[in-house]
């Protein structure tokens, strides 16, 4: 890729004077081809501990999980929120003690346009947009801050595992599991 082409894997150089990459969220079929029961994407269905509904010695989270088949949005922020998570369910369990529930809330989205641009998006904890944002290269610093403060708490929850107990909670949730009506998803 250069200034003024882009050249994909099969050699050839197209010329382009602006290029839109996008990538998707994918999940791995692991879990399909295992057998257990998966959501429409092949994300794990769960309980709310991330605790597969087929088999209590596997825990999902992040992108792969689909607690209560009403999983979260693809992304940094609930994956670094339900990893550590699922990191302690496996460790109350090997404690004796029954699992807590996940609890996520989200406080933003946000997507980088190159190093020079890009959007914050203030959200409510149900993942929501709220009328606060940041565009342009305010909008690029503060993902790029995100994006290394992600890598600084991956780091302590490292270092000092179930270190991390501010988990933000979405109220909503716990509601539309009720709603749902089915008791062993509560």
């Amino acid at each position: 890729m250069t200034r003024r082409s882009v050249g994909p894997a099969d050699g050839c150089e197209l010329p382009s004077t602006v290029t839109i990459w996008t990538a998707g969220f994918g999940v791995p079929d692991l879990a399909r081809r295992c057998g257990l029961t998966t959501d429409a994407a092949g994300r794990l269905l769960t309980d709310e501990t991330l605790t597969s509904v087929d088999d209590a010695r596997i825990v999902a989270a992040g992108d792969a999980a689909a607690p209560s088949d009403l999983p979260y949005r693809m992304s940094c922020q609930a994956a670094t929120q339900l990893g550590p998570q699922a990191a302690e369910t496996v460790l109350a369990r090997l404690e004796g003690r029954a699992p807590a529930p996940v609890r996520v809330g989200f406080v933003a989205q946000c997507l980088s346009l190159g190093r020079r641009d890009g959007v914050f998006q203030s959200a409510h904890r149900d993942d929501t947009a709220a009328r606060f944002h940041l565009a342009g290269r305010t909008g690029a610093v503060v993902k790029e801050l995100i994006c290394r403060s992600t890598v600084w708490s991956l780091r302590q929850e490292a270092r000092k595992p179930c270190a991390h107990r501010w988990w933000l909670a979405d109220g909503t949730r716990r509601q539309a599991l009720e709603t749902r009506g089915d008791p062993a998803r509560r």
